[in-house]
């Protein structure tokens, strides 16, 4: 059945403050439209299982030929090619902490462990504002944070609660630069009639 996009969002006329984590349901679906320097593409990211582990449950989240685990509250912890993990952060990445609110800061201290090598990682992170950011799939009501670290990695990421995940993303690896936006954002069916609807592609290639 077709849905009607949102409205446009109204300018954002205080902080506004996300008080807990998205709930994640197999089907959830982004698609997002990237660029780096004179390349560009697109990325579908993609819930595909909940697994549980060694008692703790998690999201199995679909980014091309890479499956990545995040935690009930959204925090990176590895990812697995053809069910071999390849990668992984102890204690997860905490992308976001909840209640998510603008003057937060954070510090997270982990161990990253690949197939080459394993390394001590501290990153420091901050939400800086609240503001409306618009993207091919819409304009959006947007909690913008901000991770510095000692590896010359920078990231700056608005995160909508309207799609339960980021709608834009701007990062630095040493001298190169991405940015992310969003296309489409489809959800996987919900009881809740309030839930946010399917956005429309953008129209743009």
């Amino acid at each position: 059945m077709a849905t009607t996009p949102p409205a446009p969002a109204a300018a954002v006329s205080q902080s506004m403050v996300v008080s807990a984590p998205p709930e994640w349901r197999p089907g959830d679906r982004w698609v997002y439209g990237w660029t780096s320097g004179s390349e560009s593409g697109a990325k579908t990211v993609e819930v595909i299982e909940i697994r549980e582990i060694n008692k703790v449950r998690f999201y199995l989240v679909r980014v091309g030929d890479l499956e990545h685990f995040y935690t009930r509250d959204i925090q990176w912890a590895g990812t697995m090619r053809e069910q071999k993990v390849e990668s992984r952060m102890s204690p997860p990445e905490p992308w976001f902490v909840w209640p998510l609110e603008e003057g937060q800061r954070w510090t997270h201290h982990a161990t990253y462990e690949d197939g080459k090598s394993r390394s001590e990682v501290t990153d420091r992170f901050s939400v800086v504002t609240t503001e409306v950011v618009e993207v091919p799939a819409g304009r959006f009501n947007a909690v913008k944070v901000v991770r510095e670290t000692d590896r010359r990695d920078v990231d700056e990421y608005w995160y909508a609660p309207d799609v339960r995940f980021y709608v834009k993303w701007i990062g630095r690896r040493g001298d190169a630069q991405f940015e992310e936006q969003l296309r489409e954002y489809r959800h996987a069916p919900r009881l809740d009639p309030g839930s946010p609807s399917r956005l429309p592609p953008s129209t743009t290639r």
